[in-house]
């Protein structure tokens, strides 16, 4: 019975792990990709790795090393349809990224339109000023395009005391563009 029960316990923690290694929550995020893209009627998940090429470039570009994490991205498509009758089409990109700033993990979504530019971002989880999760803050991120610098005082305003916090939320959004273009750039 002993060596029974030590395989289940084994087996179960090879599923929780293997859930773990793609994206931030072990369940459908649905709620999340909601309130980012709430015009979709559906949603396709595409688990991906980023080659060890996709790499070079994404970090090359970044100016930095990607997170772990960020290897193996859980990458959503937001299906829609411009009328009733229309076909259902892919609008957008959605991915989840960590940021980290003075007060820990900052864990936002970032929406990317089918041309390559930041559609949108929102904050989900976060131990910095509520200030960042306001609508109007989180509005300048909405047309970025890969180019841009992403840097506070320069293209981006931070709320008074939270300069630390939006460079990392910057960051962030930056990487995550990044990591979706690199993924779904044309051949």
């Amino acid at each position: 019975m002993n060596k029974f029960v030590a395989i289940v316990v084994l087996v179960l923690g090879f599923a929780v792990i293997g859930s773990a290694a793609f994206g931030h929550d072990p369940v459908w995020p649905g709620e999340k990709l909601k309130a980012l893209f709430p015009q979709a009627e559906s949603f396709e998940q595409k688990n991906l790795y980023v080659s060890d090429e996709q790499r070079g470039r994404i970090e090359k570009a970044l100016g930095s090393r990607l997170p772990e994490e960020d290897l193996k991205p859980s990458i959503y498509l937001a299906v829609v349809r411009n009328t009733p009758d229309a076909p259902l089409r892919k609008a957008g990109a959605i991915m989840f990224i960590d940021a980290h700033g003075p007060g820990g993990k900052i864990e936002m979504g970032v929406v990317v339109s089918g041309k390559g530019d930041l559609l949108k971002i929102l904050i989900f989880e976060n131990k910095e000023s509520q200030k960042i999760t306001q609508q109007v803050f989180l509005n300048q991120f909405e047309g970025k395009k890969a180019a841009d610098p992403f840097k506070v005082g320069s293209d981006i305003t931070a709320p008074a005391g939270a300069d630390k916090s939006v460079q990392a939320i910057a960051s962030g959004a930056r990487r995550g563009l990044f990591i979706i273009n690199e993924m779904f750039k044309k051949k």
